[in-house]
């Protein structure tokens, strides 16, 4: 079976953790023009099936309120 790679990211406004290190890396290294960090969790799944992963994908890997995948 094939090795599927998954990306989430959090939603705009859940993105708090992604924001906080943007303005960490403002403040103490200097970079003032930097105006958004993006953070995204990589997942790899291999061994189930196609239904098995579309149903982890939302189920496992992800809230679907908050994440986009």
């Amino acid at each position: 079976m094939a090795v599927r790679r998954i990306f989430v990211e959090k939603k705009p406004g859940f993105d708090i953790e992604a924001a906080g290190l943007c303005q960490d890396i403002r403040e103490n290294l200097g970079i003032k023009g930097l105006e958004k960090v993006r953070i995204l969790q990589r997942y790899d799944v291999e061994g189930i099936t196609d239904s098995d992963y579309e149903k982890a994908k939302i189920m496992v890997f992800s809230e679907p309120p908050v994440d986009i995948v």
